[in-house]
């Protein structure tokens, strides 16, 4: 298995009321409207930091929902959500005094890469696994969702994994064994 990287992590958290997202998107810099599904406020956040790795621009996105969740994503850990999370509470406090600036922030989702180093055959992984997608036609991975590891992984020929619907680096470890050890004893990689 080659090395883990953390490709995006999502925290959430809440306002601790409701909220005026017209007046938002009107007011704060790089916000917009999205009314398509879950009306809400996106707003961009791009940040430098020596706190983030390697001191990296970050670049980031609040996504405000009417009932006050605040949901961050393009961050790569849970300490850089806290900190994407308390830049947006500052911004909205001005325009709304009664949100709460001390709700918990929790890690909601993360999405790793990794590589099992060996090609695999996704037709055969997919006649093998039951739930399987698979249509190479429309995209070139497999998505399988597993009760055992709890995960979802995006599966390539070249044997790239992606894994998601899971909250820490140790589940995301534990869940590529548990796929490594699932791929090589029924013989479906190359």
């Amino acid at each position: 298995m080659g090395p883990i990287k953390v490709e995006n992590v999502i925290v959430a958290s809440h306002l601790g009321k409701k909220l005026e997202l017209v007046k938002l998107a009107t007011e704060i810099p790089n916000a917009r409207y999205s009314s398509s599904g879950n009306p809400s406020v996106i707003i961009e956040v791009d940040m430098s930091s020596s706190k983030f790795i390697g001191s990296k621009r970050l670049k980031a996105a609040g996504i405000l929902f009417a009932n006050g969740k605040l949901i961050v994503t393009g961050v790569n850990s849970l300490d850089e959500g806290k900190e994407v999370v308390a830049n947006l509470r500052n911004l909205i406090k001005p325009l709304d005094p009664k949100i709460n600036m001390k709700r918990a922030i929790k890690l909601e989702n993360m999405v790793v890469k990794s590589n099992i180093n060996t090609t695999i055959d996704l037709q055969a992984l997919s006649l093998v696994v039951p739930n399987a997608e698979y249509d190479p036609s429309r995209f070139s991975g497999l998505i399988l969702r597993m009760d055992k590891p709890d995960a979802s992984f995006i599966l390539f020929e070249s044997g790239v994994l992606i894994v998601t619907d899971i909250i820490s680096l140790a589940k995301a470890k534990k869940a590529l064994n548990e796929l490594e050890s699932f791929i090589a004893k029924n013989s479906i990689a190359s």
